[in-house]
């Protein structure tokens, strides 16, 4: 089964170009990287549109275009944005285009309704993870927005975003409340640990290690650290390695690193004594460079750098297991 387990869907604010703003933040330093931007100033509106990525830091994308661009994928997975404020506007995940079939205004407050939707208009390929901002309304409205988007809407798991929402997942008072009902519901949670290119996001609650609290409190809890931690790499192999229901996915990360640097980092993780079927496949699509087939072509094929270096390959079940077995099993999609 091949599974993108960390994408993204629809508009980040009801206003849309809103979102392509947002997108240029966040890319702008690969494209300056890239030699495409000029690095030691912002670039103009006509060198953005002269570099050809003006409109693809965060694009607009809907589930027609998600499946057109996930060729060879069984399932996607579709992660909701909750509620936050950002220079004055609120933001997270809405449908500006009338995409679903939401009724009334769009609002980032009914950004769960609008992951159900997009799994309704095609439930053999999408699974829906519900969002809440524990830092918006306080840990009690999130709570009940997360057993109405499990229990009502039929969301499968948990999308957290502690440093863009200005919260520690090691907070007690704001984080654990959410974390013992996603223990209670038995659904799966992936939280984005790791850093940002964003400016307005709070490295301070990135790190993966902040997420050790939240292992010895609730050890039922199945946990999943979005981006592996980047760039906290090995913090994130190390929770891996201590709490048997942790696990990773390897969105952003897989597109930093070249194809040798993937199958060192997969062979680190076996040295980390992480076992492969802890680390599932992610892309963050539609963002920046990050193309699910360039990207599953990538790491099905990191066993070439292996037999030009002369070193040990990696099995070929354990490719197949991160691909998508790994976290099909993990919802119960095939049997363990």
């Amino acid at each position: 089964m091949r599974i993108d387990a960390h994408t993204h869907i629809l508009s980040l604010a009801e206003n849309a170009e809103f979102t392509a703003e947002y997108g240029r933040e966040g890319s702008l330093c690969i494209y300056r990287s890239l030699g495409m931007l000029p690095t030691h100033r912002l670039p103009t509106e006509e060198e953005w549109e002269k570099s050809g990525f003006s409109r693809k830091g965060f694009p607009v994308i809907g589930p027609q275009e998600s499946i057109r661009d996930h060729p060879g994928f069984d399932k996607i997975v579709v992660l909701a944005v909750s509620p936050q404020f950002l220079d004055g506007e609120m933001i997270g995940t809405v449908d500006s285009y009338g995409i679903t079939d939401v009724p009334g205004p769009s609002t980032p407050e009914k950004c769960n309704d609008y992951i159900a939707a997009v799994v309704r208009s095609n439930p053999d390929v999408f699974i829906g993870f519900a969002s809440v901002n524990p830092n918006y309304r306080g840990p009690k409205k999130a709570v009940q927005e997360l057993e109405r988007a499990v229990n009502d809407l039929g969301l499968t798991g948990l999308k957290l975003y502690p440093m863009y929402q200005d919260w520690s997942p090691a907070d007690p008072v704001i984080a654990f409340p959410v974390f013992e009902k996603a223990e209670e519901l038995g659904i799966p949670v992936l939280v984005h640990q790791a850093g940002s290119t964003r400016v307005d996001a709070r490295m301070e609650h990135a790190n993966p290690v902040l997420l050790d609290a939240a292992g010895r409190h609730f050890p039922d809890m199945k946990l999943i650290i979005a981006h592996c931690g980047i760039p906290w790499i090995h913090e994130a192999l190390f929770m891996l390695t201590k709490h048997p229901n942790f696990y990773t996915e390897i969105s952003y990360h897989i597109a930093t690193v070249t194809r040798e640097g993937l199958y060192r980092f997969l062979w680190d993780a076996k040295q980390f004594f992480v076992p492969l079927e802890k680390i599932f496949f992610g892309t963050d699509y539609p963002g920046f460079l990050y193309d699910p087939v360039r990207l599953s072509e990538k790491l099905m094929t990191v066993n070439e750098e292996a037999r030009r270096m002369g070193t040990p390959e990696i099995p070929e079940h354990e490719l197949e297991g991160i691909m998508g077995d790994n976290f099909a099993r993990l919802l119960g999609l095939i049997p363990d």
